[in-house]
Order: C-alpha cells, then structure tokens, then sequence
C-alpha cells in the first residue's frame, strides 16, 4: 500500500512542480503550446496510475468497506424494460441477456462489477453487438488492461461535428492485454465508455477519477495501520533496568549474566522473583488506546464514503449496529439518490446501442424490503390528499383549483353531504 501511494504521491508532485517546467517558445502561430506540466486532461495508457487506484481499493481496509458496501447494494437490482407509459415489459430479449451477460458472470456479479468501475473513475463495457438479444455478449473490460493508439491521443479532446468524424474515430481499434501478454483487438464502436465524474475535462474517453483526490486519506489511513500493528507487536515486550544509584560511582554497568538473569525471570512462569536489588519494568507501550489508532480508520471510512456521496447515516449503519426502522430509511434514500442516477446512466446508454426509442431500460430496487419505506411515504401522502381535497369540497372549492393545489388531476369528484339519520332515500 505504501509503494501505490507513494506512486501517487509522486506523480501529483511531479505534475505540478515549477522545476520541471520550463515555458516553451511560441509557434509559428504566435501562441504558446498547451504544456503537459499543466495538462489536466486524463492521460491514455497510464497503466501504473490505473493500476494503482485498482490495488488501492484491496490494500486499505476502509476504502474496501465502503466499496463493497455501494457494490453490493448495487448487485442486489433487478433490470426492468417499460414502455414510454411506465408499464413493465416481461418478455423483452434484454432481460434474458441481462441474466446471462456472458459466460463466467451472474446478473448480480455483472452489475457488482459496474458499481466498481464507476468509483474506479472509467467503466469501458465490451458488446459484442448491438443487437438486443440473449446471444449477445457483455463483459467489463480492466482500464489497465486497454491499449490506446499513439495517435489516438490527439482525437481525445477533438470537437466532433460530424457523423463522419465519429464514426472514423470509433472505428479506431485498441489492444486488450491479458497478463499472459498476449492481447485482443476490439473496435472502439464495440466499447461502451462511461465515466463517474464527467467526460468532459480534456478526454472523452476516459474521465477523472475520486481516488486521486483521496491520496492524503489513503495515505493517513495507511500509516495509521502501520503504527497499530509496531504498536500490538511492542504491546507485550518490556524494558527492565537496574536502579543505580547516581551517587555510588563505583558500582559497575549490569553484566551480562544479570541481564540474561533478569530475562529469564521475567520470561519464566513464577509469580514471584526475589531479585538482589530493585529494578524498573518499562513498557513499550503504556497504554495503546491513548493512540487512538483506529480512529483514524473510522475518520478514513466517513472521508472516502462522503467522497462517493454515501450519507453518513448509511455508513454509520453498516459500521455499528443502529435501529432498524432508521436503517431501513436511510438505505433506502441512498439508493434512490445515489445508485439510481449511475443506473440510468449505464442503463440509458445501453438503450441507446440497442436502438430502443419506443422503450427503456431501467434498474430498480423496489423488490427488497427496505424499499417499503417509500411505498408507505406514498401511502401517508395520499391519505393526506384525500382528507385535504374532502375538506375542500365540503367548503365548496371548485375542483380544478383543487388539483392545482394538491398536484393532482382528478377530473370528476364532488362531495354529497351525508343525510341525516332516518331520512327516506329518494
């Protein structure tokens, strides 16, 4: 773990450093060079930083925390197919493909995955078609792994104005190295390129990444670890000393023998020693939880889960026991304001190479039981609508005023007031 942020640590500095930099003469255009020392567009082929942020999620065990928390919540969705009014399309070829992406994965390890490419800053998902259909296949391909042509580099923040322009530029083929070294070529229009952040800062195809922004955490986090396991492995060790007296020059320094003594002593299993002059008994360390190491692996967990716009009260719930109901609640309002947005992205641009204009493709978690909370938020609600919109046309406000209050569209609804006890009906 040090060495990957150590690696970090030295490619911001370097970046960023005036003695690297050295101002260019102008063009012949008269305008200066834009300088990589000051470049803050993602770099192609950049396969020590990619594989760096990819270590640093097994090497720091907050970091992993909180990225199996946002992937297995994640995993649990379940892909639907609605039609532009909402309703669920059952038979769609997609669902059969999402069930099976491809060979080696289920539906939740596929979307496991996804999650874990999108806070790794790149999600490149290979299709071997566009066609929507269970013999397609689908696989998530590693950003370390992907080979970008040289001259692909000067494309990266090109404006494209034309159909034409794209499809040279996705005809372009890059390398998939495998760690046997042999490789694979795969047409860029067969690659499905998504980011976390934004495509939009100087690469297309490859955006930015929070990692790098959590260096300093990464690195705290990492030292933190290192001074608890120096400290348990000195927690059970002593230093034992002579008491001499600073007036009594003439004594001498213990000797080897009273040393190898005193050790034995204190190493046996006897209760009691008789010693032939006191001694003092040192720990290494006095008291471990002065230190307070493992806060910082708390402080460590709550920066990078903030980082991923996980609420505090999710985190907290999957660190320590909380009330169920709070839990619930809180799970809940993370899905839907956090991992439903990356869902739709992913999702929607599926819909797109599949060519689905009358229909789309959505993931949702309104199967599992924390989801509920919602249902019954919606149930209050409406039960408070209708108690609000009875009173109102008791007072005789008319109806479309009541819909504009209430947000509702209710065309035909009046209020008859109950007859009184014993009174013939008509």
């Amino acid at each position: 773990m040090a060495n990957i942020l150590k690696t970090f640590g030295h490619n911001i500095v370097r970046t960023f450093s005036p003695s690297t930099y050295r101002r260019p003469e102008p063009d012949e255009d008269g305008f200066y060079p834009v300088s990589i020392a000051y470049n803050a567009s993602p770099q192609f082929n950049d396969y020590t930083s990619d594989l760096d942020k990819y270590n640093a999620v097994w090497s720091n065990p907050a970091f992993c925390k909180v990225v199996c928390l946002q992937c297995d919540l994640y995993s649990l969705g379940k892909v639907k197919v609605k039609d532009l009014k909402g309703n669920v399309i059952d038979n769609d070829p997609v669902l059969a493909l999402f069930n099976d992406p491809n060979y080696m994965q289920s539906r939740s390890q596929f979307l496991w995955d996804s999650m874990f490419h999108y806070m790794q800053g790149n999600v490149y998902c290979y299709m071997d078609s566009n066609i929507p259909s269970v013999d397609n296949i689908l696989y998530f391909l590693e950003a370390h792994k992907i080979e970008w042509p040289i001259a692909f580099d000067k494309q990266k923040d090109k404006l494209i104005l034309s159909k034409a322009s794209y499809k040279t530029m996705m005809d372009t083929v890059v390398k998939y190295r495998y760690e046997d070294g042999t490789t694979k070529d795969i047409p860029l229009k067969n690659i499905l390129v998504l980011t976390d952040l934004s495509n939009g800062q100087g690469n297309w195809f490859k955006g930015r990444s929070r990692i790098d922004s959590l260096y300093k955490i990464l690195s705290n986090a990492d030292a933190a670890l290192d001074s608890t396991n120096i400290n348990i492995r000195f927690s059970g060790k002593y230093m034992v000393a002579g008491q001499a007296d600073p007036k009594d020059v003439s004594k001498l320094p213990m000797s080897n023998d009273e040393k190898e003594s005193i050790e034995q002593k204190v190493n046996g299993r006897k209760s009691v020693h008789a010693v032939k002059s006191l001694i003092d008994i040192k720990r290494f360390v006095e008291d471990i939880g002065k230190l307070k190491l493992d806060e910082a692996y708390r402080t460590a967990y709550f920066l990078i889960g903030s980082m991923y716009n996980i609420p505090r009260d999710v985190l907290e719930a999957y660190l320590q026991s909380s009330t169920f109901e709070n839990q619930e609640k809180c799970v809940a309002k993370h899905v839907a304001y956090t991992l439903q947005s990356k869902g739709d992205d992913f999702f929607g641009e599926i819909a797109v190479r599949f060519g689905y204009t009358d229909k789309t493709i959505t993931i949702t978690w309104d199967h599992l039981p924390f989801m509920q909370v919602f249902k019954k938020e919606e149930a209050d609600v409406n039960k408070k609508n209708m108690e609000t919109m009875t009173g109102l046309l008791k007072l005789g406000v008319p109806l479309a005023e009541i819909n504009k209050q209430l947000g509702t569209n209710y065309s035909n609804a009046k209020y008859e007031q109950p007859k009184a006890t014993g009174q013939p009906t008509a």
